[in-house]
């Protein structure tokens, strides 16, 4: 994998888990506690998938890509 497209991936990965994240309030509004938990750790397994199975991968690929990463946070408090 080059390096571009794993920037691409790395992009995609924190893009799905804050829009997954983005859900946990409206699932805490509108479902019992015991639907929102449910929800909230098959989120949690989700994200950890992702990482696991791409951006993992990805920066092991490309380390220098974890200073990137770490500098757009800081930058601009989310991946660019």
């Amino acid at each position: 994998m080059d390096k571009t497209l794993a920037w691409d991936l790395i992009r995609a990965s924190f893009r799905t888990a804050r829009e997954l994240q983005d859900l946990l309030p409206r699932l805490k509004e509108q479902c019992s506690a015991k639907d929102y938990q449910d929800y909230a750790r098959g989120i949690a397994g989700a994200i950890h998938g992702i990482n696991t199975a791409l951006m993992d991968k990805a920066i092991a690929a490309h380390p220098e890509l974890a200073a990137r990463i770490e500098a757009d946070l800081a930058e601009f408090g989310r991946i660019e």
